[in-house]
């Protein structure tokens, strides 16, 4: 009777599969790969002969991606590191071919080969290795050509070959066949062990063959002692359907673009949460054909690209809301209650109806309850219009909770944009990365607090911010993240994610408890980052930043690599009685004194946010921290 290959491979681990890594070795300190049940080398001795000896540690980083990927898959699987590759990751083919035997001589279960070659030279006595490892019960792992070549030992009948593909399974793989790359694994950008107990970002062949040999390892501890055969028929049963058996999985469900109305918008007022929607005007779908600002604010007649200390963007900025309607859909509303009460008015209410009278969809930076603004609501219904805010309903919630951890853990990078205060910049740092991560060809993940992030197309909204309309309790915004970003790496596949915090990270005195940001911690634990960008003041005293830092790492386990500032000052006036937060702009010899300070003290790279050099060494610091040998 033939048995059932079908296997729950959640319910195994590797135990008791001796998994051998024929690479550039592997670096056993690193915390997610772990220790080795042996390590050797081969190499010439000066005569020319192939030896076998004592080895540790990784020349490259290759290997120990490789190990890290098994380790993922099945990680009590006993893990042997078989070094032939130099730091040039090359090696002689009879190097290869020596190991092979070696192996077999060792009563391992599994080889994984993560290398190739497309010439004739030596080829012969490498599928005799292999015939002899496979007679021996050892199952041989190889990976395919990265550009489609016949590349062996991968195209030998001896020999499971593997390519890349995209896939959001854990488990999950094709199986085609009859060809020579008989497996397609995950082989797309992801996150990899690598030197140093860092992890990187980088794709190939080499990888999907990693990923499969970790299910491989799976299967003989399911089928103890099974032949290449039997391997075959489990991988055959186990594979995603007949239907998706192509290199490249048929495309996920397009998340909907909720602003598809949305085309040509007007801002009112022009507050600090505009100027971004001006100076990242590129990154909107949508045009902004006006701007209004109350008359009595200095702002009237003045450029909007000027007044931020950037070029000129030909919208002049008029004095009433009224007068910029024309020729526009939607009108997008910033925060009006403190511009409210000092005129004594509602003018979220005025300045809505105004929107609605002139058929105009309305998106509110602030909530719009329908307690307090039902009839604007149902006027709008009416008139086929929308208004909308940026909200997390309570069902929302209840609702991923509830099937929270459905999807599988977060595997790619994700970075942390985190302050040391309010009204800094860290917005604006992460629409720059986003600009210029999308301009050298990431796919970008992105979660934002703002209640604008949505307008710029970042995947998730958690308006925690001033005037937030979230209404879960702080010890749910840890689960409720977390499983957000799951789903969402699941459904966009993205290679890095982007999130980034409210306000700032910790109180500068413990008795100051209007400057404790508890929400920020919250958010910390729940998006997990790999790696932050701390956002700092000018005038921050530097034990507060190194405090900072040092919450960052111990809270969330995730280290700052870059440091970024504003160029503007903050200080404080006074004026008839009453206090406030002013900022004044800095010149360059100032701004450079402080980065100088910073990167002194803090031994890490610091820059302007609004520096063009500044932001692409920005850029260059994330990629290298993540991706270093992928650039």
């Amino acid at each position: 009777m033939e048995p059932d290959y079908h296997l729950n491979f959640t319910a195994l681990t590797g135990h008791g599969v001796k998994v051998g890594v024929v690479d550039s070795g592997i670096d056993p300190s690193h915390p997610k790969v772990g220790p080795l049940a042996g390590s050797v080398e081969f190499a010439f001795d000066p005569q020319g002969e192939i030896v076998c000896r004592a080895a540790t540690g990784d020349l490259s980083g290759h290997g120990t991606a490789c190990a890290g990927l098994i380790r993922r898959k099945a990680p009590t699987a006993a893990l042997y590191s078989l070094r032939i590759l130099d730091t040039s990751q090359r090696a002689d083919l009879r190097l290869l071919t020596a190991a092979i035997r070696w192996a077999a001589s060792q009563d391992l279960d599994l080889l994984n080969l993560s290398l190739g070659t497309i010439q004739p030279e030596g080829i012969a006595d490498l599928q005799a290795a292999c015939r002899q490892a496979v007679a021996a019960g050892l199952i041989l792992v190889a990976a395919a050509h990265e550009e489609g070549l016949t590349s062996y030992p991968a195209a030998f009948p001896e020999v499971i070959g593997v390519r890349g593909g995209t896939f959001s399974q854990l488990h999950g793989y094709y199986y085609r066949d009859g060809e020579s790359s008989e497996c397609v694994a995950r082989g797309e950008t992801q996150r990899l062990c690598w030197l140093g107990g860092r992890e990187v970002l980088m794709g190939g062949n080499s990888f999907a063959a990693a990923q499969l040999s970790g299910l491989v390892a799976l299967i003989r501890q399911a089928f103890p002692g099974t032949n290449l055969d039997t391997v075959r028929r489990a991988l055959k049963a186990n594979a995603l359907p007949e239907q998706n058996q192509h290199l490249h999985p048929p495309p996920l469900p397009q998340r909907e673009n909720p602003f598809n109305w949305l085309r040509r918008a007007v801002l009112y007022p022009f507050g600090k949460e505009m100027h971004a929607l001006v100076r990242f005007a590129d990154l909107l779908p949508f045009r902004i054909a006006g701007i209004a600002d109350p008359a009595g604010r200095g702002l009237a007649g003045k450029d909007a690209g000027e007044t931020l200390g950037s070029t000129a963007c030909g919208l002049r900025i008029a004095p009433r809301l009224e007068t910029v309607c024309r020729n526009a859909d939607t009108l997008i509303l910033g925060h009006v209650d403190q511009l409210g009460r000092l005129q004594r008015r509602d003018l979220l209410r005025e300045s809505i109806a105004l929107a609605l009278e002139r058929r105009m969809h309305v998106f509110s930076f602030g909530p719009v309850p329908k307690t307090n603004y039902g009839d604007l609501h149902e006027k709008a219904q009416a008139h086929g219009l929308h208004l909308r805010y940026p909200d997390v309903p309570v069902e929302e919630v209840e609702q991923t909770l509830a099937r929270a951890p459905a999807a599988p853990r977060v595997e790619v990078p994700v970075l942390g944009v985190f302050g040391t205060s309010s009204s800094q910049g860290k917005f604006t740092v992460q629409l720059i990365l986003r600009r210029k991560l999308l301009e050298r060809g990431y796919k970008v993940g992105q979660l934002g607090t703002e209640p604008h992030a949505e307008l710029f197309g970042m995947d998730l909204v958690f308006p925690s911010g001033y005037d937030s309309p979230l209404v879960l309790r702080l010890q749910d915004y840890a689960p409720y993240l977390d499983a957000k970003l799951r789903e969402l790496c699941q459904l966009k596949q993205p290679d890095l994610i982007v999130v980034g915090a409210q306000s700032g990270t910790i109180p500068y005195e413990p008795e100051e408890l209007n400057t404790c940001s508890p929400a920020s911690l919250a958010f910390l634990c729940g998006t997990r980052p790999d790696a932050c960008v701390l956002v700092v003041n000018s005038i921050d005293p530097e034990e507060y930043i190194g405090d900072t830092i040092d919450a960052l790492r111990v809270v969330g386990r995730a280290p700052a690599i870059l440091l970024a500032m504003s160029d503007q000052e903050k200080q404080w006036r006074q004026t008839w009685g009453r206090g406030w937060i002013g900022q004044r702009q800095m010149d360059p010899s100032q701004i450079d004194g402080h980065l100088r300070r910073l990167e002194d003290c803090f031994g890490l790279p610091a820059i302007s946010i609004l520096s063009p050099t500044g932001q692409e060494r920005m850029v260059d610091v994330v990629l290298h921290h993540f991706a270093e040998e992928a650039i």
